[in-house]
This record gives structure tokens, C-alpha cells and sequence, in this order.
């Protein structure tokens, strides 16, 4: 599905550089660009784009504000939000955005956000949407955390916590959420009080009475537990004697 696309930001090299990737990715038409909201507005109209790419920051609305307007003008337009500044993650996920890219954008990433508007645009739905990045608390702010960066989440204290292999942040999420919003490609509920990522397990340990501990790609090191009736499942992905 080829999808036309328009990209708004008040810095003419951004825009350039924006242009230059989207012409990398496949299925992507670039029909138009804009400096502000009101150029992007006249330009949604007369070219009736199926995704506009809007720079966070520019002068007069920004561009969640600019999103909220364009999306009520024209429901099926889908909205990626191109920023060098998380904060304005939360809202613009409950602006119902498509996607929010962080700034310097990596061709992989943009990639990823044109695939979802394509699926979107397809008719392609699941049970449960999949999540590749979460929201996540940082003292008094959120921040956008890609989850191919998360070693495992854990309960501890209550709460749950992403680790990444150089912070952990907390999430406003039970486990249970988790484990059903995850691609079970990628993450394993190891046990009640742990997920882990698959592809970050390195040894699976014995540890006694049938039940065994996961070695984790982590700086730390770190060993969580594998539940013993999750073993069996384990081995259906990585298979494994004892």
C-alpha cells in the first residue's frame, strides 16, 4: 500500500532531511510540505494526505494541537509526531496519534512508523494492539521508552519497572497488561512477579526441584526466576533438556 504523506516543520533542513528518509521507505509518497499549522492545513486540503509527519515545536500550534485539528477535519489522516523532545509523548498518544518519533530519527524507526500507518490504512487489526514503545515515568514527567531496549520488567515494591541495560523506570501498567499489549515473539512471562525479553536470555540454570533461573544479557548480570510450569513453555521457544 503506497501512502501519501506530507511533513511539517519550521526548519527547512529538517524538512529536507525528513524528505530525504521518507523517499528511503517503501510504499511512501512525499505530495507536499509546510512551515506552520496554517500552511499545513491549506496543504491537508488540497492534497489529502493519508499521514502528515508534524514537527512538535514550531511557532503558533504546536504540532499535537495541529494533529487534534487536522484529525477532526479528516478522520482517517494519520499523524506521526517528529520531536527532539519527549514530554510531549503523553499527550500526544491521547491525541490518538499514529506514532512518535524522537529526533534524530533512525531510518529503521521511520520505517516502523510507516509500516503501522500502512497496516492501519489496510484494515490489518488484532485482538490486542501490539506495543513497540511505552510511556514511562521519570520523577514528575513522562518519557518514551522504545521496548526493544528493555531487558526484562519486574515487580518490585509494588510497582512495575522496566530494565533497560542503563536505567530502569517505572510503568503505569500491571504485568498482567503487559503480557497481553507484548508481541509474545519478543517478551516471555518467565514467572507472576517477571517478563523477560527472549532474545536477551542468555543460559537457562538449574536451580532445583525442577524449577531454573534466567541469565540475562544485562551489564549486571542478573538471574530472574523461570517458574516451573513455565519451563514447558519456555522450551517450546528455546528448547532445552532437564
Amino acid at each position: 500500500m503506497t501512502v501519501r504523506a506530507i511533513v511539517v516543520d519550521d526548519e527547512p533542513l529538517a524538512r529536507d532531511e525528513l524528505k530525504f528518509m521518507l523517499g528511503q521507505c517503501e510504499g511512501v509518497e512525499v505530495v507536499g510540505e509546510a512551515r506552520n499549522a496554517t500552511e499545513a492545513q491549506t496543504l491537508c486540503e488540497e492534497k489529502e494526505p493519508d499521514v502528515a509527519f508534524l514537527d512538535l515545536r514550531m511557532p503558533g500550534p504546536d504540532g499535537v494541537a495541529l494533529a487534534e485539528t487536522l484529525m477532526a477535519k479528516a478522520p482517517d489522516l494519520k499523524v506521526v509526531i517528529v520531536s527532539a523532545h519527549n514530554e510531549g509523548a503523553l499527550r500526544a498518544f491521547e491525541a490518538r496519534v499514529a506514532d512518535y518519533l524522537l529526533k534524530p530519527v533512525r531510518l529503521e524507526r521511520l520505517r516502523q512508523a510507516v509500516e503501522r500507518v500502512q497496516d492501519s490504512g489496510s484494515g490489518v487489526t488484532s485482538t490486542h494492539e501490539r506495543l513497540d514503545r511505552i510511556a514511562v515515568r521519570r520523577r514528575d514527567a513522562y518519557v518514551v521508552l522504545e521496548l526493544s531496549d528493555v531487558v526484562y520488567f519486574e515487580v518490585k515494591d509494588e510497582l512495575v519497572w522496566a530494565i533497560t541495560t542503563t536505567d530502569r523506570f517505572a510503568i503505569d501498567k500491571t504485568l498482567a497488561t503487559l503480557e497481553e499489549e507484548l508481541d509474545p515473539e519478543s517478551f516471555f512471562r518467565s514467572h507472576r512477579g517477571f517478563i523477560v525479553r527472549l532474545d536477551r536470555i542468555r543460559a537457562i540454570e538449574p536451580v532445583g526441584a525442577g524449577t531454573y533461573q534466567l541469565l540475562l544479557d544485562h551489564p549486571e548480570k542478573p538471574k530472574v526466576p523461570l517458574a516451573r510450569e513455565r519451563a514447558k513453555k519456555l522450551r517450546e521457544r528455546i528448547p532445552f533438556s532437564g
